[in-house]
């Protein structure tokens, strides 16, 4: 009998290390390159920032419907925004929109710190509860406002190295370019019209800010202000 049950947690742990493998194929063939990239993905379990009836597809390149009405990322786009990002270790990084959390999680293996905003609080204290499965201790997770210029001194409040936009908006706050620090990026879906959004790439150098596309994606948007309820 325990030969038996040992054999199948070897048989189940072949099969999960296969899906994995496979997993790590269908990134690359999508466009994701960097090795840095794909072993952050590789390292985190996505199934745990699933829901249960989703589970089962943790290994799919897609997106998926999530609490508050909101849409996760798929895992190749989240590859390709963190070549976008060129995050370094010694980074820190500021998301507007936390969403399921997936996204930071796999951010946390390539940058030193992260300052994830999300206006809905039960999205903000399911993704806190999944990166803390995940011992990631190196994400803040608050609920507040990322459309809102931050009051005070607060070391949240950055500089950050980069910044992140989550979902799409018609333009970037200025604030925002504030909380840049020089040399930083910010990558933002800008949405004119119906169809998909144009993700654009702003570097902020001595001489103001450098902006150049990057393709065409399709985004949720963002809403300002804290959500009343959820």
């Amino acid at each position: 009998m325990e030969d038996s049950l040992f054999a199948d947690e070897e048989g189940q742990f072949a099969e999960n290390l296969a899906k994995q493998a496979a997993w790590v194929m269908k990134l690359r063939s999508e466009g994701v390159q960097n090795t840095d990239v794909l072993s952050a993905l590789e390292a985190i379990p996505r199934k745990l920032f699933l829901s249960a009836g989703q589970q089962f597809l943790a290994y799919e390149d897609r997106a998926f419907p999530i609490d508050c009405g909101q849409m996760s990322t798929q895992p190749s786009l989240i590859g390709k925004l963190a070549e976008f990002l060129q995050m370094k270790p010694d980074h820190s990084l500021l998301e507007i929109g936390s969403g399921s959390g997936y996204q930071a999680a796999v951010f946390s293996k390539i940058c030193d710190r992260i300052v994830s905003l999300e206006r809905y609080r039960t999205l903000a204290d399911l993704a806190r509860e999944r990166l803390r499965s995940c011992k990631i201790n190196n994400v803040d997770v608050v609920h507040a406002d990322g459309f809102a210029a931050p009051v005070g001194d607060d070391e949240d409040d950055g500089p950050f190295d980069r910044i992140i936009l989550s979902g799409s908006i018609e333009r970037v706050p200025g604030f925002l370019f504030d909380r840049l620090a020089p040399g930083g990026r910010l990558l933002a879906p800008v949405k004119e019209g119906e169809g998909p959004c144009r993700l654009v790439q702003y570097d902020k150098g001595g001489r103001g800010l450098d902006e150049m596309e990057l393709g065409c994606f399709r985004y949720v948007s963002l809403t300002p202000g804290i959500a009343a309820k959820l």
